[in-house]
């Protein structure tokens, strides 16, 4: 295989899939859409045709995604299963792609010597992260999947343009990037990271700034779609791509705040503890959930303090260890420009979401691949270290996606985490209501709206029932 490098880069991409099949073969046999899929896919008859013009208005800037529901759609109607294996090979395609990429980094210190197996370790602990579980299994968050794919697709071709300044690299890269601006707006870092990885590992001696900059403008330019097309949004957009703050009265849109958020300094100071929630789950993944009852920030208090300074201390070991290591330097920074979007000054409807950490994630792999194997030691050593830390967290997502066995157990593990969350009550409620348990139904559905005396969507399903009871007078 080392002389037909494309041989074994095929090899890899298949263990990839294999191993993904396995360590999500329990979803992929659930027959349930989950909460955001009903209004995105079962609901949605913008995808029940290949209109290009609909699906457009349907999902807007995210429209490419939009499209290949539709596909999926006109392929396998309504089949759960299908919508997740899409979501998986997209996740697999991921993975080969954080191959490629630090495959491609390692290769600019160690000039092709040694850097198969870090690269194979790194796309395997992107694969295998519990943490990735929900980008994967929740079918609508193929936002997140495909915006990743074109963005890390359009960084590996920006490489080989600088490698080998062929003309076709960048135009393809140009092309992959405007793709990843029609999946979800969190790509619009995408400009700022070529820049970090430009002045990492590909600055050259005697090439000035200018020269440099030319070549990174236009994706600043293309970046530009995502804050037109957000200002555009039609009344047709369904929920998942209706984001935007929008004033009806004055006509207007908002686009750096989402509907229903926050404030933003409460959402600033809130975002504070989260990243470093978000730091602890990439390190330590355990006690998931899929909808989180986060306690909000108002002022600064001690632990939104300390939270802050850790924060800091992160970026102050990002520049100290510029000179030492480029690579751990980049990892933090990455983690900082991947999750800029959606944990800073831009209030979203909700603080914290798993799915978010999906792109942030690679940092954390070019993190580990660094710590294992920048040590001089013997390499069998290192791949049983690497090996160990795989095996861990492979046994984590398969355990993780027992919850995702079918939307009751989803919602059953959401309650035990978040017992005052009046929306993990009601969908479990509603989940009972299907399997005929009426009285466990009516109990949760009494519970959220006891958490939250004004839940229309509780009093509602808790009416239903009744009616289904023919008991009205309740």
């Amino acid at each position: 295989m080392k002389s037909n490098p494309g041989l074994l880069d095929i090899c890899i991409l298949m263990a990839l899939i294999l191993w993904g099949l396995a360590l999500y073969f329990v979803p992929l046999q659930s027959t349930s859409f989950y909460f955001d899929d009903r209004s995105s896919i079962v609901n949605n008859q913008a995808i029940k045709a290949i209109d290009i013009p609909k699906i457009f208005n349907a999902f807007n800037s995210r429209f490419l995604t939009g499209l290949s529901f539709a596909l999926n759609y006109k392929w396998c109607g309504l089949n759960p299963a299908a919508y997740r294996l899409a979501n998986l090979l997209i996740h697999c395609l991921n993975a080969f792609l954080v191959y490629l990429l630090v495959k491609s980094t390692l290769n600019f210190s160690r000039r092709g010597e040694g850097i198969i197996w870090p690269a194979f370790f790194a796309s395997m602990l992107f694969l295998c992260h519990p943490i990735q579980t929900e980008a994967v299994n929740s079918i609508t968050q193929r936002f997140v999947l495909m915006g990743s794919f074109f963005y890390l697709l359009t960084i590996y071709l920006y490489i080989q343009y600088r490698r080998q300044f062929q003309k076709i690299y960048l135009i393809t890269a140009m092309g992959t990037a405007t793709a990843a601006m029609l999946c979800k707006e969190f790509v619009v870092t995408l400009p700022f990271m070529l820049v970090l990885y430009d002045f990492y590992f590909l600055k050259t001696p005697n090439e000035k700034i200018w020269r440099r900059c030319r070549h990174i403008l236009p994706f600043f330019v293309i970046t530009l779609i995502v804050p037109i097309l957000l200002l555009r949004t039609p009344r047709e957009a369904i929920r998942a791509a209706s984001i935007a703050d929008s004033h009806s009265i004055q006509n207007q849109i908002d686009i750096t705040r989402a509907k229903g958020s926050i404030s933003r300094k409460q959402y600033f100071l809130t975002e504070l503890n989260v990243m470093c929630t978000y730091a602890r789950l990439l390190v330590l993944p355990v006690n998931q959930n899929f909808d989180y009852d986060y306690p909000l920030s108002h002022e600064i208090d001690a632990k939104t303090f300390l939270s802050g300074i850790f924060l800091l201390c992160l970026l102050a070991i990002a520049a100290v260890t510029y000179k030492l290591n480029h690579i751990i330097s980049f990892s933090i920074l990455w983690f900082f420009i991947a999750l800029s979007v959606e944990s800073s000054f831009i209030p979203i409807g909700h603080v914290i979401a798993e799915y978010r950490l999906y792109l942030a994630g690679v940092g954390f792999v070019f993190l580990v691949t660094a710590l294992i194997y920048m040590k001089k030691a013997d390499q069998k050593k290192l791949n049983i270290i690497a090996a160990a830390i795989l095996i861990g967290f492979s046994m984590l997502t398969y355990q993780r996606n027992k919850v995702w066995k079918d939307e009751f157990t989803l919602w059953d593990d959401t309650v035990q985490k978040s017992p005052h969350k009046a929306r993990a009550h009601n969908n479990r409620g509603l989940e009972y209501y299907r399997q005929g348990k009426l009285t466990q139904a009516i109990a949760d559905f009494n519970k959220a709206i006891e958490i939250k005396p004004d839940f229309a969507a509780a009093y509602n399903n808790r009416g239903v029932l009744f009616g289904f009871k023919g008991d009205l007078a309740q």
